[in-house]
């Protein structure tokens, strides 16, 4: 974790929610292996809040531990208010996977952070996969039906090397997902073909 991601995530926290609200917070790909106290705990700490992390294995500021990063069984849907996630998405193979249990886990109306760097030098952790363009997280968003509020890349001179793609999107209340739509339309087509099989 650098200092200008935890910049943008503490400004994050300071324009979208409010202190006085009781919220459930996940932080994915919450494993502290920095050692420069700048993972997100320290952002979250508002009384009225409860923080948890989670990643693929043990360690220092996570609390829930998923043997699939790419599938939660351990995390119930629409359990969380708040989903966030920094430096993780470029380490991921298929991003798009965790993207779509980041909206299964959010509550309706629940806002999710993602940041991830558009630059910078490969850093393998086991595996550095991807830069991302605000255009490229922006559907990212939009493969699963969130609603994307911000998107920017972030060019200040304390973003060197990484300059780090901000994501803020929401999830919609009472809005099938594009991911459960295009489920939905594969469920019908294999439907189809099995009943012109066993005709």
């Amino acid at each position: 974790m650098h200092k200008s991601s935890h910049d943008k995530m503490s400004w994050f926290k300071n324009t979208y929610l409010n202190d006085n609200d009781f919220l459930d917070i996940l932080d994915v790909g919450s494993l502290d292996t920095s050692g420069t106290n700048y993972n997100y705990k320290s952002i979250f700490n508002s009384s009225n809040w409860t923080y948890q992390g989670l990643d693929f294995e043990k360690g220092a500021n996570v609390d829930i531990v998923v043997d699939d990063i790419y599938n939660w069984y351990e995390v119930e849907d629409n359990s969380y208010d708040v989903v966030v996630s920094g430096q993780f998405f470029e380490h991921l193979g298929f991003f798009w996977l965790t993207m779509a249990e980041i909206d299964r886990v959010l509550r309706p109306g629940g806002f999710c952070c993602i940041i991830a760097p558009s630059a910078g030098p490969v850093h393998k952790n086991p595996y550095d996969c991807f830069r991302f363009t605000d255009n490229g997280m922006k559907q990212v968003a939009n493969y699963v039906g969130l609603q994307t509020l911000e998107c920017y890349v972030n060019d200040d001179e304390i973003a060197y090397p990484w300059y780090d793609c901000v994501l803020i999107a929401r999830k919609q209340y009472g809005v099938n997902s594009n991911l459960e739509k295009r489920m939905d339309s594969l469920e019908n087509k294999l439907d189809l073909i099995l009943k012109k099989i066993n005709e």
